[in-house]
């Protein structure tokens, strides 16, 4: 039996709740305040899982361990979309959780990190590619609304470097 990720358990349980809990999505919105910034949500969650994900498409997973700890990372992926949803303690947080379209790209991220968790549990290097390349295009097209100067805001460093950044 492998053991739980407490941090993963927690977030999975919130949004859990926060879902269940709910009457429906503006209801919730306008019940929960999330402790952290959106911010750091896409920061330290999102950033932090999508790089492997991305990664394994030319960086392949060789072990059963590998593709497993791509697994976990798709899991945050989905579960970052789904907090997304709800504000956070950043200053433009109430006005990015009250756009559509905002809403539209945190469930995108969401659907893209549940193909990428099957992708992960199938092993499947194409599908693998075709869930970051979804997540890819979610993401740039949501910075490009909502965030387009430094997406980190230089929280936890650079962001990991591009294919092409690397020469492969």
């Amino acid at each position: 039996m492998r053991p739980i990720n407490s941090k993963m358990l927690t977030l999975a349980i919130a949004a859990g709740a926060l879902t269940a809990c709910s009457g429906g999505q503006e209801s919730a919105q306008e019940q929960v305040l999330l402790p952290v910034s959106l911010n750091e949500i896409m920061v330290a969650l999102v950033n932090h899982a999508a790089d492997p994900i991305w990664r394994a498409d030319w960086d392949q997973p060789d072990t059963d361990a590998e593709w497993r700890e791509v697994e976990h990372l798709a899991y945050q992926i989905q579960i970052g979309g789904a907090l997304l949803q709800f504000p956070g303690t950043g200053p433009m947080d109430a006005q990015w959780v009250a756009d559509p379209a905002w809403n539209r790209y945190a469930q995108e991220m969401s659907e893209a990190g549940s193909r990428a968790v099957s992708s992960a549990r199938a092993q499947d290097q194409t599908l693998i590619r075709r869930a970051g390349d979804e997540l890819v295009a979610t993401c740039e097209a949501c910075h490009v609304a909502f965030k387009p100067d430094l997406p980190t805001m230089d929280m936890f460093g650079e962001l990991s470097p591009l294919p092409s950044d690397t020469g492969q």
